[in-house]
């Protein structure tokens, strides 16, 4: 019996803890949000467009940061990677690597991301890979 309620008290711990870091990153991100204007996915494109990326490739970030996004909250170029989107470096690796599949670039054998720009907003990402699609990378 002893066993069970420490597991039950464990388990409980691990599910507050996840409930309030969700609530703490939602509040996060619809706080910024307040600070800017809200994006849609052709505005997205328009505000990228002015840094020489093209609209596939705008479409193709919006797309995949949306879902990262609380409800309500939309996408923006110059949204940080680390801290509003992601918490986790590596998570931000799984994000470079999921838009070159979505863009059909070659991938490249192994992510590195010491061989790679510093990214700090979406809107280096998407520099980043027009640079690639246009093949102007070096």
């Amino acid at each position: 019996m002893n066993g069970w309620l420490v597991a039950s008290w464990f388990l409980a711990v691990v599910v507050a803890t996840t409930i309030w870091s969700n609530w703490d990153w939602g509040r996060i991100q619809r706080r910024v949000a307040g600070q800017r204007p809200s994006l849609d996915r052709q505005s997205y494109a328009v505000e990228l467009h002015s840094s020489g990326v093209w609209e596939p490739v705008a479409f193709a970030l919006y797309d995949a940061l949306q879902p990262i996004c609380v409800k309500n909250v939309m996408p923006h170029p110059d949204d940080g990677l680390m801290g509003f989107y992601f918490d986790d470096p590596e998570d931000m690796e799984d994000l470079v690597e999921e838009m070159f599949e979505r863009l059909g670039l070659p991938m490249p054998k192994r992510y590195d991301s010491e061989a790679t720009p510093y990214l700090e907003s979406a809107r280096d990402l998407a520099i980043y890979l027009q640079k690639k699609v246009s093949g102007c990378a070096q």
